[in-house]
């Protein structure tokens, strides 16, 4: 439920343009509210742009370029994010709480129209992360897995960390995933066969909050490797005596099986 609404006030008539409906910002880390806007009109040329954020009415001020104007809640939390000479007039939310949300509207300052509206959520807990690694591995072969990651603010990315070890690649570039921003990590590591069956977890910090996810590792073994080991295990099957010999039959039927099995 939204008890407030806030508006996007420049002090001039222009168009707003490519709006979303809703936005999504994690408490805790910072939100980006998009907003574009056209000029002139009526042939009608600015070179200067006054832009203020306000939230309920316009002694709210959440934004403004001079700060003493923006009330307590907000000081030292938001900042426009673009740039009002190249027609962005976004706005940054950081530390972003449950009593930031609400919706948002862009009015003209003289005639107030409504142009747009933006609903404002919160939520307090992150989406699980995404871990993709292939089916089966090959004990001794590198493989690379990766882990996606929803956030709200590219800017306050999580801190990711991987529960096997290996080399850790630079998160890449935000992409959009509905009303979040995506983010993958990859790890490039060497599986072995004790590896075989055990969890492969990515585990995603923000703030507090941490989610996990996790993929079952499935390992076999290089045919190579089970060739050797049975070559070996012939060899001293031909040079010890009987009562050994029973033992290592024993021995080679136990390790070929489990290899075997291993490498399914």
């Amino acid at each position: 439920k939204y008890s407030n609404t806030s508006a996007f006030l420049f002090q001039t008539y222009l168009e707003f343009q490519k709006v979303p409906e809703s936005v999504v910002g994690l408490s805790g880390s910072c939100v980006l509210i998009p907003c574009r806007f056209s000029y002139p009109e009526n042939g009608k040329t600015y070179t200067e742009f006054k832009g203020i954020w306000f939230k309920g009415n316009e002694e709210s001020t959440v934004y403004h370029t001079d700060a003493s104007n923006i009330i307590d809640s907000f000081k030292g939390r938001t900042s426009l994010n673009g740039d009002l000479g190249k027609n962005d007039c976004s706005l940054k939310i950081s530390s972003l709480s449950s009593s930031d949300a609400g919706i948002m509207e862009k009015m003209m300052e003289k005639t107030l129209d409504i142009l747009s509206t933006i609903c404002v959520s919160s939520p307090e807990t992150p989406e699980n992360p995404n871990v993709s690694v292939e089916e089966e591995v090959t004990s001794g072969k590198p493989v690379t897995a990766t882990c996606a990651v929803s956030h709200s603010c590219p800017s306050d990315l999580p801190k990711v960390t991987w529960s096997h070890d290996g080399k850790q690649s630079s998160p890449s570039q935000p992409q959009n995933h509905g009303q979040w921003k995506l983010t993958s990590y990859s790890l490039t590591f060497t599986p072995s066969r004790e590896d075989h069956n055990k969890h492969l977890s990515c585990t995603a910090e923000f703030k507090g909050k941490t989610v996990t996810d996790y993929k079952t590792l499935k390992v076999k073994c290089k045919s190579a490797i089970i060739s050797a080991v049975i070559m070996i295990k012939m060899f001293v099957f031909k040079i010890l005596s009987f009562k050994t010999v029973i033992t290592t039959i024993n021995f080679v039927i136990s390790d070929v099986q489990e290899l075997f099995f291993l490498s399914k």
